[in-house]
């Protein structure tokens, strides 16, 4: 349910669903005077979200800046979150968007900064295999021992990513805090819910999707189309941090 839930959520809050219902709606419409009011609507919906400078500028401040860990400190585990696998129909594995994830992992893991790995995310990709089994054969492909990988294939969120997590930590009798590495946009929403689930981590972003750049005239004013798609996750993990700030525990 709570899976459902997200799912519904994160479309409604997303300014490229927005788009397309006002389109519909547009071309269905009989009255002259609602038409109006929706050409208006989409445009100022498409100036305003279109708008990378606005973008860029909202994102960079929203993504922490990278984190170093300093020579000679490690800790003993490292959790990353699933998400950075895709499947084919004959079910082959390939790296997605999100694999810088897993590079800073095994980048994090060969240089002795963390001991053990745990790799948090059971989605299976429609038939194929879970998430969390692919990160685990490419992790030993690359020479990691397969005794300091603890693979954990149940969650499909990021609540469950936390309390699955920490069920196998906790049997591990491992040292906190633990190193969190997940995607930029995701990691201050990821550490909260790891926090109220009573497992410390540090953070750790990896996967930055937007990048502090120069900008042309053009781009104060002329909006991008596909600008107003990158707006939905920004806003589902702002608008998720504030509802989880909320509750209590």
């Amino acid at each position: 349910m709570t899976k459902f839930l997200s799912t519904v959520f994160s479309w409604i809050i997303a300014p490229d669903n927005w788009l397309i219902a006002l389109l519909i709606w547009r071309l269905i419409a009989k009255s002259p005077v609602v038409r109006k009011r929706l050409n208006i609507s989409l445009l100022i919906l498409i100036v305003v979200f279109g708008n990378d400078f606005l973008y860029n500028k909202v994102v960079t401040a929203w993504q922490p800046k990278p984190v170093t860990i300093a020579e000679g400190v490690s800790y003993d585990a490292g959790i990353v979150l699933g998400g950075i696998s895709s499947f084919d129909k004959y079910k082959r594995g390939y790296m997605n968007t999100a694999s810088d994830r897993f590079i800073e992992t095994c980048v994090l893991y060969k240089t002795g900064k963390i001991k053990k790995i745990i790799v948090s995310g059971g989605s299976n990709h429609k038939g194929g295999p879970k998430d969390a089994r692919f990160q685990y054969q490419k992790m030993v492909e690359l020479g990691i021992p397969p005794a300091d990988i603890i693979v954990e294939d149940s969650s499909t969120n990021t609540f469950e990513n936390a309390s699955f997590s920490k069920a196998k930590l906790e049997t591990l009798k491992l040292t906190p805090p633990f190193v969190l590495i997940t995607s930029a946009m995701h990691v201050r929403r990821a550490e909260m819910v790891f926090k109220k689930a009573g497992l410390p981590v540090i953070p750790y972003p990896a996967d930055y999707r937007v990048f502090e750049k120069k900008f042309g005239f053009t781009d104060y004013f002329v909006p991008h189309l596909g600008t107003v798609f990158g707006w939905g996750g920004f806003l589902k993990e702002s608008v998720g941090l504030m509802g989880i700030s909320l509750l209590k525990g």
